[in-house]
């Protein structure tokens, strides 16, 4: 259905509704959602509680996924709008939509805005201000943000190849310098003998985790200790060198690491890949094979 909120346009919201013995345990409180997610989410409540008397519904806003369309202005020499659908988590949803009415505003006042617990903020933040997915422009320097006043601007000089384009998230230790996991969020419910999960005016993201050294059967703990040796064996080799093209890097990571392992091309290249999306490396603007590490 069509909805006022939304500007008369359409409004879709998938729920999933299951038991609190089958939701993880958490006690997140639930975020602010936008106007037009939450008056969706209201007659989709409305409806079940009274199809089924005697059930509480409890929305989980930390574990859900969104798809948002942002409109940008047209390239230059086009009169064209340029549009994609950004597949997101609720929080960054929650997060895009306050920029509908003002192109800047500080850290400060989005977790005012939102209610989202401060460290997912911060790496919900982070995940929209990368090289490669730069939906806004964060005013300090460097990877992380720099306090309450830190200032995020709506980027209109977004582009991408991909119309539909998915988001994705850095860990907790990029966006806060903690080692603490990585998790996605948006629109999910848990209750009182039911529970309900809402992805709303948007559906969203999960982070993958992928194999460092090809081998399907190096268990999970191996696979993090190897990628966390990996990337910092890059990032300790580009620091000392400062720049290195991408044969050289391959040849002296492989070198390095041939008493712990040996890492495979390609997931010495994803690895390289995570590191320039997190800032610490960029590519050489006339040579793509050629790296510099970032101070």
């Amino acid at each position: 259905a069509r909805d006022a909120e939304n500007g008369g346009k359409p409004v879709d919201v998938e729920v999933s509704v299951l038991s609190n013995s089958h939701w993880p345990s958490q006690n997140v409180e639930p975020c602010i959602l936008p106007t037009a997610v939450r008056a969706a989410m209201d007659r989709f409540q409305k409806y079940y509680l009274t199809t089924y008397t005697g059930r509480k519904l409890s929305w989980q806003t930390s574990t859900g996924s969104a798809e948002i369309r942002a409109n940008l202005p047209p390239t230059k020499g086009s009169s064209k709008p340029r549009r994609h659908d950004l597949n997101v988590t609720t929080y960054q949803m929650c997060i895009l939509v306050l920029f509908n009415t003002r192109d800047t505003l500080t850290l400060k006042r989005i977790r005012e805005e939102t209610h989202i617990p401060e460290d997912e903020l911060r790496r919900h933040l982070v995940s929209l201000c990368t090289p490669k997915h730069r939906i806004l422009r964060k005013g300090s320097k460097g990877k992380g943000i720099s306090g309450d006043e830190d200032t995020f601007t709506y980027n209109a000089e977004y582009t991408s190849k991909m119309t539909r384009v998915k988001v994705p998230m850095v860990s907790m230790r990029d966006a806060t310098g903690s080692a603490a996991g990585t998790s996605a969020g948006s629109g999910n419910g848990n209750g009182e003998g039911s529970s309900a999960a809402a992805s709303g005016a948007a559906a969203a993201s999960s982070n993958r985790a992928g194999m460092v050294d090809g081998s399907s059967s190096v268990p999970i703990t191996v696979e993090e200790d190897r990628r966390h040796l990996l990337e910092a064996a890059i990032v300790r080799i580009m620091k000392a060198r400062k720049m290195l093209n991408h044969n050289d890097l391959v040849a002296e990571v492989t070198r390095q690491l041939s008493g712990r392992f040996a890492p495979q091309p390609q997931f010495v290249k994803k690895r390289v890949e995570s590191l320039i999306e997190r800032e610490y490396l960029e590519r050489d603007e006339g040579d793509r094979r050629v790296y510099r590490y970032m101070a």
